[in-house]
């Protein structure tokens, strides 16, 4: 699925935030050398020396929020500093972040709502259980959609896991999975997200290059190009001023879709002459199982940015 140039949020790669992973990272490989010392306790020790100094540190900032919330100018720079994605990120972490877990979901939810709503799709918020799982159902055209996989693991899951890192899984009902762990209502199911199908399908990148469209392309109303990204060859459309991205591939045929004819949101392949409605996640007009491979596009006030993912270089 792709999204409209004027609205929506897209994931961004803060430096500040990459550091924080960094440092998580390390603290983690750092654990990890302590499996090989046959020293007894040295892993229960390095363990419980990284949670008291996590103890002391989320107790200063506990004690910043307290002073802050005390005052009246205190209350607006707090409020200012969680929407920060760095140290609201670690406010949550804290069990201190001033808007409760469920708030922080639903506005995640509604930064991709105009991305999903690009195709006729939505997304709804079941539950936030007592384990911290957010459960998802997926609506409209996002529901079974062969692209949906994509859509949650790079925009949907991003959004969420930024807005609220404490929360333990994210599962989705309607999103189109081969296996299935758990029943929604009314037995639908339930789908967690994995990085690779059970039964050995496809992987779904956990991470991709997120790239400025603004700086590679500029397209008028119906144009398509096709261009390069990090070994990756993508086809981006423009439909009524609304920006499309794909994988540069005809499902069928296997042929290059850069000088294929788009009429309205309609995308006829040279090779085959096959017809993909690029406004509807790709869909083959005739054959509902064929389908051209979404990148997911976002927009904000920095531009229109690209994901793309692992799996499609």
């Amino acid at each position: 699925m792709t999204q409209s140039t004027t609205t929506g949020t897209p994931p961004r790669a803060e430096s500040q935030q990459d550091d924080a992973s960094a440092v998580a990272a390390r603290v983690d490989e750092l654990l990890g050398k302590f499996d090989t010392v046959e020293t007894p306790g040295v892993r229960e020790a390095a363990e419980d020396l990284v949670a008291t100094i996590m103890r002391f540190y989320g107790s200063g900032i506990e004690r910043i929020t307290t002073l802050l919330a005390e005052h009246g100018p205190g209350t607006e720079l707090l409020d200012r500093l969680a929407a920060d994605e760095l140290v609201g990120g670690l406010l949550a972490l804290h069990d201190l972040h001033p808007l409760p877990v469920r708030q922080r979901v639903s506005d995640a939810l509604d930064s991709v709502r105009p991305y999903l709503g690009s195709h006729s799709g939505d997304v709804e918020l079941l539950d936030i259980d007592e384990e911290g799982v957010v459960r998802l159902r997926l609506k409209g055209n996002c529901d079974g959609c062969p692209s949906s996989a994509v859509t949650v693991k790079l925009a949907i899951e991003d959004a969420i896991r930024k807005a609220a890192p404490e929360i333990a899984d994210i599962a989705v009902e309607g999103m189109a999975q081969p296996e299935t762990t758990a029943t929604g209502p009314g037995g639908r199911p339930l789908l967690p997200l994995a990085t690779e199908s059970d039964n050995g399908g496809s992987a779904v990148a956990d991470t991709a290059e997120w790239v400025n469209l603004d700086d590679l392309v500029r397209l008028s109303e119906g144009e398509l190009t096709s261009i390069g990204i990090g070994g990756a060859s993508v086809l981006v459309c423009n439909v009524a001023g609304s920006l499309y991205a794909y994988r540069d591939r005809c499902p069928a045929c296997d042929t290059e879709l850069g000088r294929a004819v788009l009429h309205g949101g309609e995308l006829r392949c040279p090779g085959c002459a096959r017809s993909y409605d690029v406004r509807l996640a790709g869909r083959e007009e005739q054959d509902p199982n064929l389908h051209l491979e979404p990148l997911p596009l976002l927009a904000d006030d920095g531009g229109v940015r690209l994901a793309v993912p692992e799996v499609a270089r």
